[in-house]
């Protein structure tokens, strides 16, 4: 893989690297059909920043457009994204391969050998993650148990049980609700998840219920499995031999200079779907010092997701780190918790839902940390009464909506759309 932080970097590239890069980038612009648009003719790796990002908007529009080779093409996923656009991305047998090659890599690094028995509780629709988890794990020799997400709490408890299974593959939030429903389930060795960020208020769960540790990985449904958590848990450690990591200003589009930024990747070598220059929509750090566990390999550091601000009738706009700030300045901890918009044009209601034994005083506490965090949600409270904001507490997991796919969004838009 290659990371780029600042503009001098594309030319420090191995000369054997950017010769490969060089190939790719006219093959994409031959052969697909966008890349043909967007893509000066000469094009090169030195100047790969001055290529225009690719954006999410028009791989929802056309996606067959991104198509290299379509005669060879033998599957089609689906990525919701977390604006809700779907994206169809396509694969050839040889992108598939490819995939399961790297996704076998991270569960090798998460320790899965062969002769582990693991409940895959992810999907096995027309998102790849189930499939290229089922596909990984025979290769290493491990059992799969492909329940995807059709299997209710009590069944899923009862496999685990039944069958001993010791690694479990879900979303944090599918384990940490299996975890607090009572099972001591202290052979499960480790809990695998990708999908949401992993909070604290998650390992703790599954910490003091099964006696195990979660470990994330990281992927996107246009890229496919990434990078993972070491038992550090500072980063996931990047395994895609065939990518390029850029970190690029949210707003110039450019190299930062700097390890934050906007992660912006491109995958070589496939021939399905091809994607140059694609942000995936996090902020994220990229670190390339060794880690404690003795892997050299870069790390991925996520802060954040661009797109996590939301934006009220009024005009008032709200950022979840604001949000999360105000918790962790009231409560010293970030436990789980959901941010619920519902109403009309004249009055909007937002229910924030925080994991935390019911106490009048604690829901005062956290309510004045909102309010004095963001000024302008104060003044729509307070002052023209725009706004209504009212703070749930709620021990238990039934106190929040979660999603088909076993995850548990920050926010939750109920607002009539025009």
């Amino acid at each position: 893989m290659i990371v780029i932080k600042d503009e001098k970097e594309y030319a420090l590239a191995e000369p054997g690297a950017r010769e490969k890069i060089n190939k790719y980038i006219s093959f994409a612009r031959q052969k697909v059909p966008f890349y043909r648009e967007t893509i000066a003719p000469g094009a090169s790796f030195e100047r790969y920043f001055e290529v225009p990002l690719t954006s999410e908007e028009s791989l929802s529009k056309d996606p067959l457009s991104f198509v290299a080779l379509r005669d060879r093409v033998v599957r089609a996923t689906t990525s919701g994204g977390t604006s809700g656009r779907r994206k169809i991305i396509f694969r050839t047998k040889e992108d598939l391969e490819r995939s399961v090659y790297t996704v076998t890599k991270i569960f090798r690094g998460l320790g899965v050998r062969a002769g582990d028995r693991i409940a895959i509780l992810q999907p096995f629709d027309m998102w790849n993650t189930g499939h290229h988890a089922m596909a990984a794990f025979e290769k290493i020799g491990a059992l799969s148990f492909p329940v995807g997400l059709s299997g209710t709490d009590e069944y899923v408890l009862w496999l685990l049980e039944k069958f001993k299974c010791d690694t479990v593959f879900s979303t944090p939030s599918r384990a940490s609700l299996l975890a607090s429903m009572g099972n001591k389930l202290k052979f499960i060795k480790r809990v695998i998840c990708t999908g949401e960020p992993i909070l604290e208020a998650h390992r703790k769960a599954v910490r003091e219920a099964w006696d195990a540790e979660i470990f994330g990985t990281y992927g996107t449904e246009e890229f496919d499995g990434v990078a993972y958590e070491c038992e550090a848990h500072q980063g996931y450690h990047i395994v895609d031999d065939d990518l390029i990591v850029e970190i690029a200003d949210p707003d110039l589009r450019v190299p930062t200079g700097r390890k934050m930024g906007l992660l912006v990747m491109s995958k070589i070598n496939r021939t399905g779907t091809v994607l140059l220059r694609y942000p995936v929509g996090d902020i994220a750090e990229v670190d390339e010092a060794p880690c404690r566990c003795g892997s050299k390999s870069p790390r991925i550091i996520l802060l954040g997701r661009v797109s996590e601000t939301l934006f009220l009738y009024n005009g008032l706009k709200i950022t979840i780190n604001a949000v999360e700030e105000a918790i962790k300045s009231a409560l010293g901890t970030l436990p789980l918790y959901q941010l619920v918009v519902q109403g009309e044009k004249d009055k909007e209601s937002l229910v924030l839902v925080v994991q935390h034994a019911p106490s009048e005083e604690t829901r005062g506490r956290i309510l004045r940390s909102i309010l004095s965090s963001l000024p302008d949600l104060e003044e729509a409270y307070t002052m023209d009464k725009s706004v209504d904001l009212r703070v749930i507490l709620g021990s238990s997991f039934s106190s929040f909506f979660i999603t088909r796919r076993g995850k548990l969004p920050r926010v939750v838009d109920r607002r009539q759309k025009s």
